[in-house]
């Protein structure tokens, strides 16, 4: 899988999620899934979303590819919708407050997917990018 991790996440892709009421409640970022098949969701063993040093737990994560959206639990058992090699797909974090707007942010963010000719339990494939919120844009949720 190394040789897509490169390609995994565009620091540009990540943003801040605005609520209803007008604050921050998290933040999305888009990600490309590290391997050159599709698969289907039930193969996605691990989710991974490291912010400076808070790790977020994979069950308070969002998954959403082509409009639907997955929680941890419905991963698990999702056979019929696949994640396709070129479509990106949005995580969201629920981050209070989102990313400040005052200082760079580490973020830590990978995958690890059971593939064909590989064992159960395959290394994730993590990236590690910097982002700066100053330059960020936000979406609404």
């Amino acid at each position: 899988m190394d040789i897509n991790q490169k390609y995994l996440v565009n620091p540009a892709d990540v943003k801040n999620v605005i609520g209803r009421d007008g604050n921050r409640i998290g933040v999305e970022i888009e990600m490309h899934i590290p391997y050159y098949r599709g698969i289907a969701l039930s193969l996605l063993d691990d989710l991974y979303v490291k912010f400076n040093d808070t790790v977020f737990e994979k069950e308070k994560l969002v998954l959403t590819i082509d409009g639907l959206s997955y929680t941890w639990p419905q991963i698990e058992t999702v056979s019929t919708m696949r994640w396709e090699y070129g479509t990106k797909a949005k995580v969201f974090v629920p981050a209070d407050n989102g990313f400040e707007p005052t200082r760079t942010v580490r973020v830590e963010l990978g995958c690890a997917i059971r593939i064909s000719y590989a064992s159960r339990f395959a290394q994730p494939c993590v990236v590690y990018f910097t982002v700066d919120p100053c330059n960020m844009t936000t979406v609404q949720y």
